[in-house]
């Protein structure tokens, strides 16, 4: 399990995602003195992640990434909507700087879904062309390369039917992984499954590992395996209702957004009695069953 010490470089972002946390929040653009005293290293982290907001677009981003490389920390990755690196020599600067960790959202198979969500015209092909920048670089200072190009799909009433074009769209460029995020609070999550389901299903056959963030265990039965909560302890804003203690997944099971749950309430999460799937959960996660 990677354990990554995340740092919050700024709200500021050059799309406006109509389900994003931090749009209506009050613009916050850390100093780069404070940022580098967030970084501060520790063997108890593997690599260090940068998110937003949108980092790249900060005038100071790849000195952020020189100061991590200088501290000592191995992994560097970045939460990104890649829209940036459709310039080829800023994707190229980004990972001569030490950056060879990328998770970069995309909202749809195509712009029109795209485009609406983030609210920013040309954004998606932007997107797109920072992908197949990426992974074309194949050498960085005289050396073999290989990024690590993941992506992220937050979920929300826009785009939940479009989750399956969007995966198989993706994997055309070769992406190392793919997270579904389910990030609206306004669609019920029963809603989006059986579209979250068909795309782990897509991404299985096509041998790329997939992920589900913010979905509880109990409505992921026989796809247990692909919550990503089970691989690393959520910092997301989560909770339990008292029947998750009788659960099998009650010690494991990250919960349920608050402010998702202050919309629906709990009653779409039913407790799960018993599961093939305990035991390796709780060896992934060194638990006692």
């Amino acid at each position: 399990m990677v354990r990554y010490k995340r740092i919050f470089i700024g709200n500021n972002c050059n799309n406006n995602c109509i389900c994003c946390d931090y749009r209506h929040r009050d613009k916050s653009n850390p100093e780069l003195a404070e940022i580098a005293g967030n970084m501060a290293y520790s063997d108890k982290f593997d690599g260090i992640e940068f998110y937003g907001g949108e980092p790249t677009i900060r005038d100071d981003f790849t000195r952020i990434l020189n100061i991590a490389h200088q501290k000592g920390f191995k992994r560097i990755k970045i939460v990104t909507n890649g829209r940036m690196f459709s310039d080829i020599g800023i994707a190229i600067q980004t990972v001569e700087s030490g950056c060879h960790l990328f998770e970069i959202k995309v909202h749809g198979s195509n712009p029109y879904i795209h485009d609406a969500i983030t609210q920013v015209e040309g954004s998606f092909w932007q997107t797109v062309q920072g992908i197949q920048n990426l992974r074309s670089i194949d050498v960085v200072n005289g050396a073999p390369f290989d990024a690590f190009v993941g992506v992220r799909i937050p979920i929300c009433k826009e785009n939940y039917m479009d989750i399956e074009n969007t995966v198989i769209n993706l994997l055309q460029f070769k992406v190392d992984r793919i997270i579904l995020s389910f990030d609206d609070h306004v669609i019920v999550m029963n809603k989006s499954l059986p579209h979250v389901q068909n795309a782990i299903n897509i991404s299985i056959l096509n041998r790329v590992w997939i992920l589900t963030q913010k979905i509880p265990l109990c409505l992921m039965e026989g796809f247990e395996h692909h919550v990503s909560e089970v691989y690393a302890i959520s910092d997301n804003r989560l909770e339990h209702h008292k029947n998750c203690a009788k659960c099998v997944y009650g010690n494991i099971c990250p919960g349920v957004s608050v402010d998702y749950l202050k919309n629906f309430g709990f009653h779409e999460f039913q407790r799960i009695k018993e599961s093939k799937y305990l035991e390796d959960i709780c060896w992934i996660r060194n638990e006692e069953n």
